[in-house]
């Protein structure tokens, strides 16, 4: 350990976000309570095809979907924490989650993506929020040679789904992404933070079916 290291972990220690043990890295969780994490499914490379999961979510336009835990407990609270209260120190956590979610994704599906599309913010809400959460958490994890920022583009600023019910978040959402680039036969992978009702990254989904792609998967975090 370089004396840097050593001073930096001196003044400001790293613990668990779960347990509260003490950290030797900064990952936010330590191996134990994430073996212990409540994944979604580690097994299982496209939840559409869990019966369970497909009934909850209306997405013709998309051949699979990942994500790597419900919307509920620490992950949720992390999430919201980093998300609405800038509380940065959530994002090793996240990341921590992420970067496991992946590496068993990577060792069981076939699903290989010429293009991962972060899904954008309007250009009012970027301003307002000043980040990304989705671009913050997801990108250290993804091939950049393969990222696109500015091939999907949300032209409408959409109210905050939150606070929509089901017919009202399919209605906010409706043409508000458009396609900047041919995807004709791309594989295509859209990268978000949260997927409730499926309304908004099902329509990112259909701007991109509509531009060509050939295959569309969802990777919301949860």
């Amino acid at each position: 350990m370089s004396l840097l290291r050593y001073l930096a972990d001196a003044l400001f220690p790293s613990h668990c976000h779960l347990c509260q043990s003490h950290l030797s890295h900064d990952k936010g969780i330590c191996q134990f309570c994430l073996s212990d994490f409540p994944f979604i499914s580690l097994e299982q490379p496209n939840l559409l095809f869990q019966p369970d999961i497909a009934r909850l979510f209306n997405l013709p336009h998309c051949h699979g979907l990942m994500a790597c835990a419900w919307y509920q407990g620490d992950l949720k609270r992390w999430l919201s924490e980093f998300k609405f209260t800038k509380q940065s120190h959530y994002q090793t956590a996240i990341n921590a989650v992420i970067a496991t979610q992946l590496a068993h994704f990577k060792s069981t599906s076939t699903f290989s993506p010429d293009i991962y599309i972060i899904l954008p913010l309007h250009k009012n809400r970027f301003i307002y929020r000043g980040f990304n959460q989705v671009a913050q958490t997801w990108l250290s994890h993804l091939p950049h040679t393969k990222v696109s920022t500015n091939t999907l583009i949300r032209i409408n600023a959409t109210k905050a789904q939150s606070d929509l019910n089901l017919k009202q978040r399919k209605q906010n959402v409706k043409r508000a992404f458009e396609v900047k680039q041919n995807l004709q036969g791309k594989k295509v992978a859209i990268i978000d933070d949260v997927i409730t009702t499926g309304s908004t990254i099902n329509a990112a989904a259909k701007a991109c079916y509509t531009a060509g792609a050939e295959e569309i998967w969802l990777m919301p975090q949860h």
